[in-house]
């Protein structure tokens, strides 16, 4: 009389009314909308967490930014101050020089006008031998006197106008 469809239709539909029975369906949409408000939770805190990082690559993009600003402006300051420091340096060099040079050149002055002096001195002195020497040979002994106090006198005031 009823063959194995007819059982298989009627446990089949059994089985479904007792799936309604139990809400089961109910359930089974429960669950798909809590995986679904995970995911949406999920997929919410990546786009919050995809901003966050945007932000961050834009603030260290513009930290970057302003730190290769500073530093070219420091480097150029350094190069500046460097370059400063050189004048400085090569500008106190020539003065150096400049005044070691012309302490050079006051020594040499000096030292010239010492040896001319010198021989002048050494020259009146043998200029006052020979005439000495000259006059006691030549002359008798009061006139040999007053040549050479006469003498004497004029070779002082050459020394005095020397110095």
């Amino acid at each position: 009389m009823f063959d194995a469809t007819f059982w298989v239709a009627i446990s089949f539909l059994l089985f479904v009314i007792l799936l309604f029975y139990k809400k089961v369906p109910k359930l089974v949409l429960d669950q798909i909308d809590s995986k679904i408000s995970e995911l949406k939770g999920k997929i919410d805190e990546a786009q919050n967490l995809k901003t966050n990082s945007e932000q961050l690559l834009i603030d260290a993009q513009e930290k970057l930014a302003k730190s290769e600003k500073e530093g070219s402006e420091i480097l150029k300051k350094a190069k500046k101050i460097s370059n400063d420091e050189i004048v400085k340096s090569l500008e106190k060099m020539e003065r150096s020089l400049n005044n070691k040079e012309t302490a050079a050149h006051n020594k040499i002055e000096r030292a010239k006008n010492d040896a001319i002096n010198q021989v002048k001195k050494e020259a009146i002195q043998v200029a006052i031998k020979t005439i000495e020497r000259v006059i006691t040979e030549n002359l008798d002994r009061k006139e040999q006197e007053e040549i050479n106090l006469s003498k004497l006198k004029n070779s002082i005031k050459k020394l005095e106008n020397t110095n």
